[in-house]
């Protein structure tokens, strides 16, 4: 009966030794890219809503042109705090107006970021 080398044994769990912390670093990776991309997805939304809820004052407000400002907000959404900082400025034509959202995350009350940018042109309606 052979066994077997203290050489073949050493080689044997160097190889597991690599192959386990590829696969390991590997995993690692996928998982951090997922949640970067969870959270880009839903600072993409928030960016949105809030573009909506504008939209939506804007149509309730028929004849009024939309004020040019900077406002910050906090919101709530998918378990975590985001902070919107909103800028609606003028154009060259004066019915239609620039609405900039940048969308940061909070953590433990401070922002990082920002995780969207989403520019907008809305007009009198």
């Amino acid at each position: 009966m052979r066994g077997f080398t203290l050489i073949e044994m050493l080689l044997a769990v160097v190889i597991v030794g690599v192959v386990g912390t590829t696969v390991a670093t590997a995993t690692g990776g996928v998982a951090n890219q997922m949640y970067a991309l969870e959270r880009r997805t839903i600072a993409n939304w928030v960016a949105a809503n809030e573009l909506t809820r504008i939209r939506l004052e804007q149509q309730q407000q028929i004849g009024k042109p939309i004020a040019e400002s900077r406002k910050t907000n906090r919101i709530y959404m998918a378990n975590r705090q985001w902070l919107l900082e909103q800028k609606i400025s003028n154009t060259d034509t004066p019915w239609l107006h620039r609405v900039e959202i940048d969308v940061y995350e909070l953590q433990d009350g401070a922002k990082v970021g920002p995780f969207e940018h989403m520019t907008a042109f809305i007009g009198r309606h």
